[in-house]
């Protein structure tokens, strides 16, 4: 099974996580691809990497951004990966 195209790194109750996934969720309605989310308090690996850090956006195995992402940085990201607007 191939990688998600777009993932983001989360943990429960993290409201910056939140708001990343709404825009994400936003932003790809019209992208034909969804947001996986990967919960890092269930993998120890990821824990460690990224307990300070989150949320994390990986765009086809490149992290995009940390913390928070703008609209317009984020709608430049997707169409930089080719995830472009399949309907108007």
């Amino acid at each position: 099974m191939p990688p998600p195209r777009v993932l983001v790194y989360t943990k429960p109750g993290c409201h910056l996580c939140d708001d990343m996934l709404d825009l994400l969720r936003s932003a790809l309605r019209t992208r034909g691809v969804s947001v996986t989310e990967r919960n890092i308090a269930l993998d120890l690996d990821s824990f460690e990497r990224y307990k300070h850090d989150i949320p994390v956006l990986v765009i086809d195995g490149r992290e995009v951004a940390r913390h928070r992402i703008g609209e317009a940085a984020l709608l430049a990201a997707l169409d930089a990966a080719g995830l472009r607007r399949t309907e108007p």
